[in-house]
């Protein structure tokens, strides 16, 4: 996987956001905390608030229960690049086109359908909501 794509999906899985809102990312408190910042347009029909608000990180763990260390807000921080979105609408797709073209994704999405389950883009940010639900 690129390394801009894997940056996009690791933000996207720790802090359980939408591709969308990848380009809103800001760091804050001496560069020890990852924000969101308010939205210029579309807030209203996104279900969010235009107000910025600090994200809690979920760490993402391996088979073996150790969490990953990716040095996120580190990374925004450092102006670490992300994968081309293209407008806030379009987002989500793009990322799926990448994925989609990716053979290591198709696999995944045919052990997910083997178990009654979809892997999607969405399905790196609904980590985050299952696993906050399970806390």
């Amino acid at each position: 996987m690129g390394r801009r794509y894997g940056f996009a999906f690791q933000l996207m899985a720790t802090y359980g956001l939408q591709a969308a809102d990848l380009r809103y990312l800001q760091v804050c408190n001496q560069e020890s905390e990852l924000w969101l910042r308010s939205r210029q347009h579309g807030a209203e029909q996104s279900g969010r608030t235009n107000q910025p608000c600090r994200l809690e990180a979920l760490p993402v763990m391996t088979v073996d229960g150790i969490p990953q260390e990716w040095n996120l807000v580190g990374r925004v921080a450092l102006g670490e690049r992300l994968p081309p979105l293209g407008a806030d609408s379009e987002a989500s797709q793009n990322l799926e086109s990448y994925l989609n073209d990716n053979p290591v994704w198709r696999q995944i999405q045919n052990k997910a359908t083997r178990s009654g389950q979809n892997a999607i883009v969405g399905s790196f940010c609904q980590r985050f909501y299952s696993s906050a639900h399970n806390l």
